[in-house]
């Protein structure tokens, strides 16, 4: 029997990946806790490029490029790791999916170049999405402890226009997806919300052995 694929959705900050984290630790059962944007195949090969080169990608490619290398990457991720695994029987939990994707391009690239996003249609439907309702200015305040703590700086995708942003195209296009989207208090302290997502899927059966 395939196994199910649940996705975290949410803004930045709203704590997807941290839990994910927590997930993979809670050790469910028959499920594998992965992201399928972590491998970046393709875009690996431009920052091989760029070290070895010695030039900066920004000065010569495109945002719109490096998304369709992202898509690519995606797609490969997919077809090559996470669908094995689903098609073993097995559930997959993964924090971002096909949605983020389409919001990015949505808000940061040029209108012509949707349709990169088309190639996306060729990867399953999840069976469960659960959205992370976060406030923006907690998602802030999170973010700016990361990159503190990463020694990183602020990505145009995190500022606040962008998260508004973000948050408003999540809350419309939630509604029109064919499978369930649960939505869940991310406001709270990060452990409660990793409670309230283990109680979310022991709730609708998704942590038992076999579903």
């Amino acid at each position: 029997m395939r196994g199910k694929l649940i996705v975290l959705y949410g803004i930045d900050g709203s704590g997807k990946s941290t839990v994910l984290n927590k997930l993979r630790e809670s050790n469910i059962n028959n499920t594998i806790c992965t992201s399928c944007m972590t491998n970046s195949v393709f875009e690996e090969e431009l920052y091989s490029a760029e070290k070895q080169l010695h030039f900066n990608r920004i000065d010569y490619f495109s945002k719109e490029f490096k998304h369709m290398l992202h898509i690519g990457s995606v797609i490969y991720n997919m077809h090559n790791s996470i669908i094995p695994i689903l098609n073993s029987g097995k559930n997959v939990i993964l924090d971002r999916y096909i949605m983020c994707i389409s919001i990015f391009t949505n808000i940061f690239l040029d209108k012509s170049y949707a349709c990169i996003s088309k190639a996306l249609e060729c990867l399953p439907s999840p069976d469960l999405g659960i959205y992370f309702d976060v406030e923006i200015d907690t998602a802030i305040k999170r973010i700016q402890k990361r990159n503190e703590i990463n020694g990183t700086s602020l990505h145009y995708s995190e500022r606040r226009d962008s998260l508004v942003l973000k948050k408003e195209q999540y809350e419309s296009l939630i509604p029109y997806e064919e499978y369930s989207i649960l939505r869940i208090d991310a406001n709270q302290e990060i452990n409660t919300v990793h409670s309230s997502v283990l109680e979310l899927l022991k709730n609708t059966g998704f942590n038992r052995t076999s579903l």
